[in-house]
């Protein structure tokens, strides 16, 4: 729940400060719909004086009044209702996370190797230690680390080859592979460069030096990655990366028995997205989608923008079956955002395919193999993934109930969404859920109306199209029972609940409402729709 707190706290303050930057007024209707918005998602993420704020101020306003609001008094009232939410603001301002840098750092003395790794972390780095570079081979997929510091002597008594595999590995990926030693040694550092090290840092470099060089290596690294091996438009690494580490995968994974994936993904009816609203919202789709991903993947997982709206994910140390799960999520999670362009706003799927990686195909069988289940992905009816078998044939299908939530504030959508989607479900049926903004987007979409039946949780409130009307339309052009709708109310008056059960409304909760009450009526309701 806490990072729904966080999203709606940002939320409110980014309205607050449009607000308070424009010169227009508000009508009062206006200003009852966000009040009326702000009141059930406060009290629903845990902001219960906030919402109580608001509901004594609705209750003395008019839904139907065109009277306007002056900015000055919109601020006020605003000011009023919303402290608590803005005085979080500025506390989720200041405790905003920096990402940490890693470094491996290798010593065979413990005493060296303790009191480096705490100077390390003084400067803010996160530090892996390790006494032997077998330690360190092993844990280096698993860290991903920024840099790499390394005794010479363990260089020099190497017997394995193993140093030569770590530095192969930092080179193909531009991480900084520097040398310590405990002598000064002009013969150490002149074989060291020649190893391959970028830097050697003997024992007369000061601890100041010593920081500053490490930091510059770092530096400098960031700065390649992105001019060398990243997609300027997405985040991601482009093509030219994805080769030298599939190849290192299978070689380095495959070869100790371990497991790892690959997926090939990308979006559907991109075409169509940049012939109905241009290629900048298509770059838009495109850049909220990658940065989607790398916030939600691991460290240690690698996507690349394979070309055009297509995507490869490298995942270690997971399966097919693993990878599907976790893409199935994101999927999930993705088509629940929603992007404008001038008045519209749309939602964006993507499809895909998924291999398990092995030793014995080549990285062209393995793309090949993984857009071959991409392909059944999209002849299945797109917005899924496919695993990828020698013999795809048609796994026996399930019930599908599908649960469209229409709601105009983002943080309820995308609450209910990911509470929907971690229902425990019985074995007969499986749960599809989609999102909506307004009652127009929901109409015009056909999802909903594939299959013989939908789920509706319907806000009360919301611009243009009316949670009632909603419901009118819904009864009157749909077949008898092709719709189950659940009304979200933040209306306690007695008269609006009796309208929407006349209209057909199968059940109602009033905002703000706990989560499990919530649950419990839905499941209710899809016993009834099988």
């Amino acid at each position: 729940m806490e990072k729904y707190k966080k999203k709606f706290v940002s939320n409110m303050k980014e309205k607050y400060d449009e607000i308070s930057a424009r010169n227009i007024s508000m009508t009062e209707k206006e200003l009852y719909e966000l009040l009326h918005t702000f009141k059930g998602t406060a009290g629903t993420v845990g902001y219960q004086v906030s919402a109580d704020k608001a509901e004594a101020l609705l209750s003395k306003m008019n839904l139907e009044s065109e009277r306007i609001v002056s900015k000055e008094e919109t601020i006020h009232l605003l000011d009023t209702v919303m402290e608590e939410v803005l005085e979080a603001a500025i506390e989720n301002k200041e405790k905003e996370p920096t990402i940490q840098k890693m470094i491996m750092l290798i010593n065979p003395n413990p005493m060296v190797l303790i009191e480096r790794k705490a100077q390390l972390e003084q400067e803010g780095y996160i530090v892996f230690a390790a006494m032997d570079l077998k330690k360190a081979q092993t844990a280096l997929y698993d860290m991903n680390p920024d840099c790499i510091i390394v005794d010479y002597q363990l260089i020099e008594t190497d017997q394995s080859d193993i140093a030569k595999e770590v530095r192969e590995k930092a080179e193909l990926q531009f991480i900084p592979f520097i040398m310590t030693d405990s002598v000064s040694s002009a013969t150490n550092r002149i074989n060291g460069y020649r190893f391959g090290a970028d830097d050697f840092l003997d024992h007369e470099v000061s601890l100041e030096e010593y920081l500053l060089r490490v930091n510059g290596k770092i530096a400098k690294r960031k700065t390649i990655v992105h001019s060398v091996l990243t997609d300027e438009l997405t985040g991601a690494y482009n093509r030219k990366y994805l080769d030298s580490q599939l190849n290192y995968i299978r070689y380095d994974l495959v070869r100790n028995d371990e497991k790892a994936s690959l997926a090939i993904f990308d979006i559907d009816h991109f075409k169509s997205i940049n012939d109905r609203f241009g290629h900048l919202i298509g770059d838009q789709v495109l850049r909220k989608l990658s940065q989607y991903i790398i916030d939600e993947k691991r460290r240690t997982d690698i996507l690349i923008r394979y070309g055009g709206e297509e995507f490869v994910l490298l995942l270690p140390d997971t399966t097919a079956v693993q990878a599907d799960q976790f893409l199935q999520r994101l999927l999930n999670g993705f088509r629940t955002k929603n992007f404008r362009c001038k008045e519209e706003t749309f939602s964006v799927t993507f499809s895909g395919g998924i291999v398990d990686i092995d030793g014995s195909s080549t990285n062209k069988k393995l793309l090949n193999k993984a857009d071959e289940a991409l392909y059944r992905a999209k002849a299945n009816g797109r917005n899924q993934m496919v695993i990828y078998e020698s013999n795809l044939t048609d796994i026996k299908s399930v019930k599908t109930i599908r649960i469209a939530v229409v709601d105009d504030d983002e943080i309820i959508r995308t609450l209910l969404t990911s509470q929907l989607q971690q229902f425990q479900t019985d074995e007969n049926y499986e749960i599809e859920v989609k999102s909506y903004r307004e009652g127009e987007s929901f109409f015009e979409d056909s999802w909903h109306k594939v299959g013989p039946s939908c789920l509706v949780l319907l806000d009360g409130i919301m611009p243009r199209m009316d949670g009632i009307e909603v419901l009118r339309k819904l009864r009157h052009e749909s077949s008898q029972g092709k719709y189950t709708v659940m009304m979200l109310t933040g209306r306690k008056a007695e008269k609006d609940i009796v309208k929407a059960l006349e209209l057909g409304a199968d059940d109602y909760i009033t905002k703000p409402f706990s989560m499990g009450e919530l649950e419990a009526r839905i499941k209710r309701l899809i016993q009834k729709m099988l």
